[in-house]
């Protein structure tokens, strides 16, 4: 996925890269208890791949993963934080 954001700046994300930093509750944790990413080594090729990509408001996306997977809510300040691939 590519993103290029205000000012010109160009930044690309692989499936895997956003899969791995899913920031929902299930894979990150909640009330004290880890999430499912803490818990394992290696995902699924199904798990990495970017299925769809919703807008959510003006602030963030919703990424689907072919596995199924799509609680994450990727709001833009957040992804400008990951470290990704400038281009």
């Amino acid at each position: 996925m590519e993103i290029t954001w205000e000012g010109g700046k160009r930044t690309a994300y692989s499936g895997e890269e956003l899969r791995w930093a899913c920031p929902c509750a299930e894979c990150r944790g909640e009330m004290g208890a880890p999430g499912r990413l803490a818990r394992i080594s290696a995902l699924s090729p199904e798990e990495l791949r970017i299925k769809d990509v919703t807008l959510v408001g003006q602030y963030a996306f919703q990424i689907a993963f072919e596995s199924g997977h799509a609680t994450g809510i990727y709001t833009f300040t957040y992804l400008r934080g990951l470290k990704a691939t400038n281009i």
